[in-house]
């Protein structure tokens, strides 16, 4: 497989041709590649990218890939040595362009910045195509304003994983607060939620709503249900004893929901249990999607 390397630390190539003239290769070096015109497929491993005018692919070292063009195209290859990049971005914007899970940058950019992107390249394949005095360092200049724009958009995107990851993690830790503390309603209200997991009491329902389904009522109203099955099932506490457990308003609140939810009242199902064990499973489980039903 062929391996091209960069003995400068950068070189800008603008390339006009129906027909990619190499085979899958590899190369040492850090690459950008901007079409601006035509169409065709990115290919690495067993990755395809369709791309048309605008699209942006940066390539790490080492990584094997082609194109496939449809017809004429106008590309321009910006190569990059590893001491470029390090000069030219932070250690975090290098890191978040290297973690981008494809070299296609095109689904990252947004549409302002894409035509930003256009711009610079416009300019950066002009200067490049008739050289002149200081087209060196009008280029680098170009060159950083375009790595500094996928950069942003790279970032970006790692910050919405981030942040996507933290709110599932916020979204475990609270299930796990409900399930502990269902003896007490003022710590289940969205206000006090809101207060303990930094959110706005008014997002905590939407916020609970993308990330279960269901409301946040509803999932502690199913909480109690099930916890009430537990300690009829396995404690020997009384029902005012299991109503001030599970954050009931009173012990007929606490029949009235669990009768709905189960079609049992709590004594009916304690007194089942012990006469079959597993025909108060059956209607339990029963139970419980009713209550996922309401």
């Amino acid at each position: 497989m062929k391996q091209e390397n960069l003995f400068m630390p950068f070189e800008v190539r603008v390339r006009h041709y129906d027909r990619f003239p190499t085979a899958e290769h590899q190369h040492s070096f850090f690459e950008l590649c901007y079409i601006a015109s035509g169409s065709g497929e990115f290919v690495s491993g067993r990755r395809r990218c369709n791309f048309g005018r605008g699209s942006v692919f940066f390539v790490r070292p080492y990584t094997n890939h082609t194109y496939r063009l449809d017809g004429m195209c106008d590309i321009i290859y910006v190569q990059l040595s590893d001491q470029y990049i390090v000069r030219a971005l932070s250690a975090a914007e290098k890191e978040s362009l290297e973690a981008c899970p494809s070299p296609d940058m095109s689904a990252l950019v947004s549409p302002a910045d894409a035509r930003r992107l256009a711009l610079v390249m416009e300019c950066l394949g002009s200067e490049c195509t008739a050289p002149s005095y200081g087209t060196q360092r009008i280029a680098s200049c170009l060159i950083d304003s375009v790595l500094a724009i996928c950069a942003r958009s790279a970032r970006q995107v790692a910050g919405e994983a981030l942040r996507q990851a933290d709110s599932e993690s916020k979204m475990m830790a609270m299930l796990q607060f409900i399930r502990l503390h269902l003896d007490n309603p003022d710590m289940l209200r969205a206000a006090s939620l809101g207060s303990r997991f930094n959110l706005a009491a008014s997002y905590i329902g939407k916020f609970f709503k993308a990330h279960t389904g269901e409301s946040l009522s509803r999932y502690v109203a199913q909480c109690r249900v099930r916890a009430v099955e537990e300690l009829l099932a396995h404690t020997d506490l009384r029902v005012g004893e299991i109503t001030l457990k599970t954050g009931f308003t009173d012990d007929s609140h606490l029949t009235h929901t669990f009768k709905r939810a189960t079609g049992l009242t709590p004594m009916e199902y304690r007194r089942r249990l012990y006469a079959s064990p597993s025909a108060v499973g059956v209607a339990g489980a029963r139970g419980g999607g009713s209550a996922g039903q309401r």
